[in-house]
């Protein structure tokens, strides 16, 4: 692929790149496509204007600010770029030819991913909290439409589920899949309580909040299993102290393991992190004993390891993938898993919730048929949700307990369930 985009920009060719989100993550994606042929961000959405300008101060370029009147139709690529605070903007450029969400907002990545469609482009996902509410129905949707929506390389889910593909390609079984956690877990976690680190970390507090409180790891595994078809083997999974030498032993039904069941996804605290595991066992005597005699491990199971994961930085082969080869890094599948809401407070009646990585709730994870049937609410909804009762801290929250806000995204969502249900 590298050499297809360099003969294309030697022709003077690109492909063009919108990109809604100008946090760590936009900035990083604006950064790297710069220094890849054959790509570049063109236009870029934020609600902070001076956020978004500052994605292009360290490239040769005018940056232009565009309202919401219309679309754009002359952006003198390369020399300029446009930056706007509206996203529903960014998929109606002309020209452009795949569009990247990074916000981390479920509402918005779902619009954005719609926009993309019905203007014929290709949608990359950084923002795993839409992949993890309504991917099955905009998967589907994108393959009607005749576009490519992917949730993008880089991400821990896209990771997880190339190592999966890889082992079922060696023809083994994979007994569980998953993550290292980055911080230590706290449930309880908030932007306050985490204020002073995130600053020293250059991060947002609420994002920070997200990894801390685990919210994240429920979203990355939901995608990861729903993309592979995999399962969990409890509700919120195991989530060992465990280092990357432990995970054969660890990750097993024998003695001395955590699972009641293989073929799951679940996460590490230790070592690994920032990468992903496989834990595989090969399925006949030759491949075993190949894998002994490549010192992979000792068996029966056997550990597979990507020992990082490049965030933004790998954002430029889900464009190449996407644009070059109508390919997706990760293809959403069936919904077989659903982020649960659990209070993160005592929460009162009338009580707004705010959202992810917020103050009042956090993330588990359930099988989607049980989520169903015990009505619980999914997490990608909570946001704006109005307090109907009041509700204990650390309970899981059911639909009936909260009035959730009408957008696109709770109606994408009512449609997911008539379809797969």
């Amino acid at each position: 692929m590298y050499r297809e985009l360099e003969d294309m920009q030697s022709q003077g060719r690109f492909f063009k790149v919108g990109l809604v989100g100008g946090g760590f993550m936009g900035r990083g994606i604006v950064e790297v496509m710069e220094n890849v042929p054959g790509m570049k961000v063109v236009a870029l959405a934020d609600i902070d204007i001076e956020r978004a300008a500052r994605c292009f101060e360290n490239i040769p370029c005018t940056v232009r600010m565009e309202g919401s009147k219309g679309p754009v139709k002359d952006i003198a690529f390369p020399e300029e770029r446009v930056i706007t605070d509206d996203f529903r903007l960014i998929p109606g450029l002309e020209g452009i030819d795949m569009v990247i969400e990074a916000t981390g907002k479920p509402a918005i990545g779902a619009e954005t991913a719609f926009l993309s469609m019905v203007r014929g482009k290709h949608t990359g996902m950084l923002n795993v909290e839409t992949d993890a509410t309504v991917g099955p129905y905009l998967g589907m949707l994108a393959k009607r439409m005749g576009t490519v929506y992917t949730v993008c390389a880089g991400d821990e889910p896209a990771a997880v589920v190339e190592l999966v593909d890889f082992a079922r390609l060696c023809g083994c079984t994979v007994v569980a899949a998953g993550k290292g956690k980055n911080n230590p877990l706290d449930n309880h976690g908030t932007p306050r309580s985490l204020e002073k680190r995130a600053k020293s970390s250059g991060l947002n507090p609420k994002m920070l909040t997200e990894f801390v409180d685990g919210t994240k790891t429920m979203v990355e595994m939901c995608c990861a299993a729903n993309s592979a078809g995999l399962d969990i083997d409890v509700r919120n999974m195991h989530g060992p102290s465990a280092d990357v030498a432990d995970l054969p032993k660890v990750f097993s039904t024998g003695e001395g393991g955590v699972l009641e069941k293989e073929g799951v996804v679940d996460y590490i605290i230790g070592d690994l992190a920032p990468g992903v595991f496989a834990v595989v066992r090969p399925k006949g005597p030759v491949a075993d004993r190949t894998l002994r005699y490549l010192r992979v491990g000792e068996g029966p199971n056997y550990a597979l390891v990507r020992p990082y994961h490049l965030t933004n930085l790998e954002v430029p082969l889900t464009v190449a993938n996407a644009c070059l080869h109508g390919r997706a890094s990760m293809t959403p599948g069936k919904p077989r898993l659903e982020v649960i809401t659990r209070a993160k407070k005592d929460l009162k009646k009338d009580d707004v919730i705010d959202g992810f990585g917020g103050e009042c709730v956090y993330g588990g994870i359930e099988r989607s048929a049980t989520a169903e049937q015990e009505g619980l609410l999914p997490m990608g909804l909570c946001e704006g949700a109005r307090v109907r009762e009041d509700i204990a801290r650390d309970e899981v929250i059911k639909k009936s307990s909260v009035e959730v806000v009408d957008s696109i995204l709770l109606q994408f969502r009512k449609i997911q369930e008539a379809v797969f249900t």
